[in-house]
């Protein structure tokens, strides 16, 4: 739990740091800087959704989950979340939900969110955690240093989920197999890529919409398991 703690810190501290950062740069750097980190976030989207071994089953989970998505219209319920949270804030500028959004999704969709509290849970080895706080408090610092300090509410949210699994680490175990977590790690690779596209103002996408998909890949091994 620790570690899981000082994931949501190095979060916090990030999006703390990134104010100062702020003060010292100019708007065409944070421009210059918004542009490389999001064509970053493309690279390692592209990256890690070419690690899929089963395309056929990336395919059908993601048009399910848009299906299902769009259907609960999720991405409302996000924006009207972030919405919610913004009002709470006076001085909130104009990209405080894109900002909470952007940098929740980059923290939580991907294979470190999960592996990294399982590992803790399972065999109380924290080597991938730490390695995902290191990042985490360097996409919060980026971020927020574009977008302000709405990246810091991502802190709360990540620790309630990877706190989840750590907790159910023992009943998740036997149903998250390495093969189950490189299914999700590629289609939460793939949302990442799109959120990039969003980002960069090439294709506009509700991203928050396609998350069901991270589902599929669990519920095409549980049946698997099943008929076995």
């Amino acid at each position: 739990m620790l570690y899981i703690f000082l994931n949501m810190i190095g979060i916090e501290a990030g999006g703390f740091l990134s104010g100062l950062v702020k003060k010292i740069i100019s708007k065409k750097q944070i421009d210059a800087g918004l542009i490389i980190a999001n064509l970053c976030i493309a690279a390692v989207g592209i990256q890690g959704a070419i690690t899929t071994k089963n395309s056929a089953l990336m395919i059908i989970s993601c048009v399910l989950g848009a299906l299902a998505g769009a259907g609960c219209d999720l991405d409302g319920k996000f924006n009207r979340f972030g919405g919610f949270l913004k009002s709470k804030f006076k001085k909130a500028n104009k990209n405080f939900v894109k900002g909470f959004i952007t940098v929740f999704m980059i923290q939580c969709v991907g294979s470190m969110a999960i592996v990294g509290p399982l590992d803790i849970g399972l065999k109380g080895d924290a080597s991938i955690l730490i390695f995902k706080i290191v990042l985490d408090t360097c996409s919060s610092l980026i971020y927020g240093a574009i977008y302000g300090p709405s990246v810091m509410l991502s802190g709360p949210f990540v620790f309630l989920y990877e706190t989840v699994i750590f907790l159910l680490a023992g009943a998740l175990h036997p149903f998250l197999t390495d093969a189950v977590i490189n299914e999700i790690s590629a289609i939460g690779s793939l949302l990442i890529f799109a959120m990039s596209l969003d980002l960069l103002d090439i294709l506009h996408l509700k991203v928050a919409n396609y998350l069901p998909a991270l589902l599929g890949p669990v519920a095409y091994y549980l049946i698997l398991m099943v008929i076995r």
